[in-house]
């Protein structure tokens, strides 16, 4: 039996569809069941538990030989996934797949809060005795999101990036069917699997988005300190503006460029291109 924790996340709910469509027997750990059955829809088998509750988790993954650990951004993250990944030891789960974060922010030095924690819990995955595997998706098209209100509201994305920056962007569809794999097969413990999609510069991201929607795009270069300020301004905490703005800075160096075939050797198709994502997406760009 399988376990999934966070299966209601942008990664999640994919990975969940490609287990459902393997036929993979399999439950997701989840807060809130209502709210997931709501997301994940009334045949997938939820059990309740919290991150933070041992007791919980125990009891959550009693008869589980695989467990998927996926904890969305937050400060205590290695506090949260440490309690899922030593609770899964403690009820003789025998593989464990860490989610874990781009390539290149995952070091002990990271820029960024978070790939500093993802690297110290990754730490903790290999050496925990269980079989494990990592998956380290790159830049997410769903990140996109994220700069849709000024392109919706005045025709303009708005970043400190670069108008020349090289992105590998990788579909959330593709993140799900590679990984699924990954849990269902214990060939694959003992690896870290770098997901990327096509590289694609920003320049043509902006040219993707203006023929999704129809109208032109104009793109306006800023300063760091606006983006702080904007994201202050829509009350985001600290660590989370620190988390943005280090990624960014990591993405407009041009570090989010890399590429490697594994969602094609995993999932036996090419990565989806930004053109797939934005036909299902293009309403939050003003399309």
């Amino acid at each position: 039996m399988i376990g999934i924790l966070g299966g209601t996340g942008v990664t999640g709910c994919q990975v969940v569809a490609a287990l459902d469509r393997n036929g993979a027997d399999f439950k997701c750990i989840v807060r809130d069941p209502e709210a997931a059955k709501i997301k994940l829809g009334q045949k997938v088998a939820l059990v309740k538990a919290e991150l933070s509750d041992r007791n919980s988790l125990k009891s959550a993954m009693e008869g589980l030989d695989t467990l998927y650990i996926l904890c969305g951004h937050s400060p205590i993250l290695r506090e949260l996934e440490i309690n899922a990944l030593e609770t899964a030891k403690e009820v003789g789960v025998s593989y464990v797949i860490k989610a874990s974060g781009s390539e290149k922010g995952i070091k002990p030095d990271s820029l960024a809060n978070i790939g500093r924690l993802h690297y110290e819990i990754e730490v903790a995955v290999k050496s925990s005795g269980m079989l494990w595997a990592i998956t380290r998706p790159n830049y997410f098209m769903s990140t996109l999101i994220g700069l849709a209100g000024p392109i919706s509201e005045e025709g303009k994305m708005i970043t400190s990036m670069p108008l020349e920056t090289e992105i590998s962007m990788i579909h959330p569809k593709d993140i799900g069917e590679a990984t699924a794999q990954i849990i269902m097969d214990k060939k694959y413990s003992g690896g870290s699997y770098f997901l990327t999609g096509p590289v694609i510069t920003l320049k043509e991201i902006i040219a993707e988005i203006s023929k999704a929607v129809e109208k032109p795009i104009e793109y306006v270069q800023v300063h760091p300190d606006f983006e702080r300020k904007t994201m202050q301004h829509k009350g985001m905490p600290d660590w989370l503006i620190e988390h943005v703005l280090a990624m960014t800075e990591y993405t407009g160096q041009g570090k989010m460029s890399g590429v490697t075939d594994w969602v094609h050797k995993l999932t036996g198709h090419q990565p989806r291109n930004l053109e797939e994502w934005l036909s299902e997406s293009k309403e939050a760009f003003g399309g």
